[in-house]
């Protein structure tokens, strides 16, 4: 094998949007740096003495701007804190219930999930799936049962082909007008033999040979503690409301995001995923249920034995400041806070998809901008870049490495959008669950260390916990909806 044959391909080129804004500050916030700095300036021209009170003004302004805390702005952070306290008090935070508690709305599920319920449809195959409805933006989101192939057993080559073929469904769905985003959920466990002994006991046949199920017996019990129950599911979001003509009712909605399904299934094969199916209630209902109720898990295994959406949901529930109480479990969330800066390679998420001691569940959420927007997007971006170097020469300052670094990046990623790829934003939750929180301290110490060695940032959602929850079980909550109406 040669030098150049051993070389792996790499992949990279992440980056955020940022805009014109001066150093790490985004284009609203240098806005709002420049009108601080100008107020008491004009102020003392035009009414000297309202120039002392707006300087203090401004001087809180600035402080909110430029301190950061926890990789966050002091403002960003402030805001959060006292949301939370809001919710605290008015007793949003906390969920009870019992057979005799009395609730309006007792169908719904908690927090951000309220108005998303399912909806029962043909697939356009004979057969039936679940839509999921979100009531407040009227979106419709179809879950696709997944099996990766995985990269312990593929060459090079074909890895670099279902790479292509990944990158290849990112920048078609920028040509789906009604698709507003993709979500990718592993969800790992460990199952304790539980599930496979339920799988044999099932297709057991009573008339097998002596020998034979003995055998089987012994297999089963020598199965390890350690065995893991791994899920993956793609979540395919659609808004019915830019077809053209627009659907007068639910079912021609529920048609329109059928008919987009065949088209996303097929590039995800080509992705090297085996797409087994489009979820129904009882596979929905099972996931959910089990997010919130670990210990309930082994007696979830079929898709049948919960029947309602209300019991989908959890019985009680607790919001912290860090960390989030539900039923029999209590889980942590991370949003990312900056994807890798270096080329990575194809398994660099190994480490992060990894069954461990604790279930733990990765959602990756994509959002692609419309075909007709990207090359605007990337352009701007460029231009923003020229914006920024100008200043810096404007005000005798030296360019520093990561902002000539990012124009590069920039042009680099407008090159690629004129030779076909997609353009998009995309962020990543992750959440693990432990049954004693006792072992909550071990269980964020893992993924950490995990997300350390798949060159990912994740950041603690503080104060959002229960919101960022809900997103991580990748059911179709979009983030930025769910954050405007907390």
């Amino acid at each position: 094998m040669s030098a150049e044959e051993s070389v792996p391909r790499m992949y990279g080129n992440w980056r955020p949007a940022r805009g014109w804004g001066i150093g790490s500050l985004s284009t609203t916030a240098t806005v709002t740096l420049f009108l601080a700095l100008l107020g008491p300036l004009v102020a003392m021209s035009i009414a000297p003495l309202t120039a002392l009170p707006l300087a203090a003004v401004s001087a809180l302004v600035l402080a909110g701007m430029l301190v950061r805390v926890g990789g966050t702005t002091a403002a960003e952070y402030l805001t959060r804190v006292t949301r939370f306290r809001r919710a605290r008090l008015a007793g949003w935070t906390e969920l009870s219930g019992g057979l005799l508690t009395d609730h309006p709305r007792k169908a719904d599920l908690p927090g951000v999930l309220a108005p998303v319920v399912p909806v029962e449809t043909d697939d356009g195959r004979g057969g039936r799936q679940c839509l999921l409805w979100d009531r407040r933006n009227g979106r419709l989101s179809a879950v696709l049962r997944l099996s990766p192939v995985g990269l312990d057993l593929a060459d090079a080559d074909q890895a670099d082909i279902w790479v292509a073929g990944w990158g290849s469904l990112l920048a078609d769905l920028g040509y789906h007008r009604l698709v507003t985003g993709l979500t990718v959920t592993i969800d790992t466990a460990p199952s304790g033999g539980t599930t496979i002994s339920q799988h044999v006991a099932r297709s057991l046949d009573r008339n097998a040979p002596a020998l034979a199920r003995r055998i089987l017996d012994e297999l089963v019990a020598a199965t390890p503690a350690t065995a893991a129950e791994i899920d993956a599911r793609a979540t395919v979001t659609i808004d019915p409301h830019r077809a053209s003509p627009r659907p007068s009712d639910l079912v021609e909605a529920c048609v329109e995001t059928v008919r987009g399904l065949p088209a996303i299934e097929n590039g995800l094969a080509a992705s090297g995923v085996a797409v087994l199916g489009r979820a129904d209630t009882g596979y929905l209902l099972g996931r959910i249920r089990a997010a919130f109720d670990p210990t309930a898990r082994p007696w979830l295994a079929g898709d049948d034995e919960i029947t309602q959406w209300a019991d989908a949901g959890p019985i009680a529930a607790s919001e912290r400041w860090d960390s989030y109480r539900h039923d029999s479990g209590i889980s942590v969330t991370w949003g990312m806070r900056e994807a890798p800066r270096q080329s990575v390679a194809a398994r660099v998420l190994a480490p992060l998809l990894a069954p461990g001691q604790f279930p733990r569940r990765v959602c990756l959420v994509y959002e692609p901008y419309p075909a007709e927007q990207a090359a605007a997007k990337v352009e701007a971006e460029i231009t923003s870049g020229q914006i920024r170097r100008a200043w810096a020469e404007r005000t005798r300052r030296d360019e520093t490495q990561r902002d000539r670094d990012d124009r590069h990046r920039a042009l680099q990623s407008a090159r690629e959008e004129a030779e076909g790829a997609g353009v998009g934003r995309f962020t990543l939750y992750v959440t693990t669950t432990v049954t004693d929180e006792r072992d909550l301290p071990t269980a964020v110490a893992d993924v950490e260390n995990r997300a350390g060695q798949a060159k990912i940032r994740l950041r603690r959602m503080r104060g959002t916990q229960a919101a960022a929850f809900a997103v991580g079980l990748g059911i179709g909550v979009d983030p930025v909806d769910a954050s405007r109406h907390r």
